[in-house]
């Protein structure tokens, strides 16, 4: 890509681009294609729009509306009113969007009718892309700077309640510049699949809008190899991210569904080396990149393109070295730089860093410290991942210091689930545990609960004792969580098990949950009876 086709904010790119280029297919989505130049004319119109409602550089405009290239219009006109957007999931529960909505607190909601009642909205017209392009005007850009904020990520948080991750513009852009990842840019395609509040939404989208290339819009949750196979072979795919969870499902399904791939970068959890073995000996052409980053440093922190050698190391596939506008660096609990095979706390400085928690100032300081690091104050975020970088300046991870866990590319604070299931009628507490493979890979989670002696029935339980029960904790916390927040085994316990020192047995409970629920009429005495499973 040409330097001048290029621009570290986002909307300024894809502006070039369509100056540049205004026939070329920016968005694909079914039949549809959309070129640069209808794409940044319908966004032109609907920023007008957008500020005779009163939007003003520096607010956070939320839109709860589905995957479709009206949407990547509208986040486009957000972004030329040098606004940030906040994409919010229509399939979350109505409370946990009317939170992250009050967090936001915009002056509208850019929706449909179902929300209209509820929230200050404003509901574009039904038309086309095509035909908004067609009524559009030229809109003066407000003047931003590539450090003010562009897109806001929802991840989970552990206080109960989603915390807001604000990224700006250049944290987006440093991967797609000149001298950026490979893959992206005239002549490639990727899919859009991922979630639509995730980081790694942007990651697909802007990937190739600011480079010039072409984003598919696929329709549905994810991605399917069948799917992948027809988008390779008639919409030109040949760029592709998959979660690790993703990966390791088409390698057994359809190892061959990749064909014709140029790129392909997997991460967001542990890699499984069986998986990547299999794939590097079957697909020895394509270049597969392990990809490693919290939302955080927005999208990816660190690659490496894998070799098989990658897969017998002691410790798991490596994380590989830092993406361009990125610094990582180990610390100490003295904050003192880590010597090559000393574990330490993964730190991340440069361009990626977010602009700290959407109204939570005290976090971000205590995340986003400013650290001397040999003679110099440099802004870090703590990732809380522990790892090392060995002789070759290559990063190794090696697990959390807290609680946090990464399943199917999502990040799952377990407080916060804990959070919620304390809140439920008749629970007195609950614990919750991570799943894993002899590998370290997360595949689901428990949770564990006692009943409140007093509390008032809520459901009576199969032994007749007026205990909520699990099947309808389980359906109450799908009414207040994502569906990859909620458990997938379910058990009310008498007690918790206890440590020698009196402290919660985790891995007791893990254990518990691999094992087929007792019988429910009987009631054993041992501190962790279990009287009922979701599973």
């Amino acid at each position: 890509m040409s330097d001048s086709l290029f621009d570290p904010r986002i909307h300024v790119s894809v502006r070039l681009h369509a100056a540049a280029a205004p026939d070329s297919i920016a968005l694909v989505h079914g039949d549809q294609r959309i070129s640069y130049g209808q794409l940044d004319a319908a966004a032109c119109l609907y920023a007008a729009e957008l500020v005779e409602r009163g939007v003003k550089p520096g607010t956070v405009v939320p839109l709860v509306l589905p995957r479709s290239p009206q949407l990547v219009a509208l986040q486009l006109a957000v972004l030329k009113c040098g606004a940030a957007y906040a994409t919010v999931d229509l399939r979350w529960p109505a409370s946990r969007q009317a939170d992250i909505l009050q967090q936001i607190g915009s002056v509208l909601v850019v929706t449909g009718d179902d929300l209209l009642h509820r929230f200050t909205a404003y509901q574009p017209s039904a038309e086309d892309v095509q035909s908004a392009a067609q009524r559009a005007s030229f809109f003066e850009a407000a003047d931003v700077y590539a450090d003010a904020a562009a897109t806001v990520f929802f991840t989970s948080g552990t206080t109960g309640k989603p915390k807001g991750v604000v990224s700006p513009h250049q944290a987006v852009t440093r991967l797609f510049g000149p001298g950026g990842l490979p893959g992206f840019g005239p002549g490639h395609a990727t899919p859009q699949a991922a979630a639509l509040p995730w980081d790694m939404y942007a990651f697909e989208l802007w990937g190739q809008l600011t480079s010039g290339g072409t984003t598919v819009l696929i329709d549905g949750d994810h991605l399917l190899p069948s799917t992948l196979r027809e988008l390779i072979r008639n919409a030109g795919v040949d760029t592709l991210w998959l979660t690790t969870s993703l990966f390791n499902l088409f390698v057994d399904e359809d190892i061959d569904c990749f064909a014709g791939l140029g790129h392909l970068y997997i991460g967001g959890e542990k890699l499984s080396p069986e998986h990547v073995r299999s794939f590097l000996f079957r697909h020895p052409g394509i270049p597969v990149r392990n990809g490693y980053g919290p939302a955080e440093s927005c999208m990816l922190t660190t690659t490496r393109l894998l070799a098989r050698a990658d897969c017998d190391v002691p410790g798991g596939v490596p994380l590989g070295a830092a993406v361009p506008g990125t610094s990582v660096h180990l610390l100490d609990a003295g904050d003192r730089i880590c010597q090559p095979g000393e574990l330490g706390e993964i730190c991340i400085a440069g361009e990626g860093l977010a602009v700290g928690y959407l109204g939570n100032p005290e976090l971000t300081s205590s995340r986003f410290p400013v650290i001397d690091i040999e003679g110099e104050a440099v802004r870090l975020y703590r990732t809380g991942d522990s790892g090392l970088v060995d002789a070759e300046g290559v990063l190794h991870f090696h697990g959390r210091n807290d609680r946090q866990v990464k399943i199917s590319g999502h990040r799952v604070e377990m407080t916060e689930i804990e959070v919620t299931a304390n809140g439920l009628p008749g629970v007195r507490d609950s614990a919750v545990v991570a799943l894993a493979t002899a590998e370290g890979e997360v595949t689901g989670l428990a949770v564990f609960y006692t009943a409140h002696p007093d509390a008032p029935v809520q459901c009576e339980d199969a032994d007749g004792q007026g205990n909520p029960d699990p099947l309808s904790v389980r359906g109450q916390l799908l009414e207040l969580l994502p569906g990859y927040l909620v458990p997938g085994v379910v058990r009310l316990l008498t007690r918790f098990p206890v440590t020698p020192n009196g402290k919660l047995d985790r891995q007791a409970l893990q254990q518990l949950a691999r094992q087929p629920r007792r019988s429910p009429r009987r009631r054993p005495a041992d501190l962790a009876s279990d009287s009922g499973s979701s599973r």
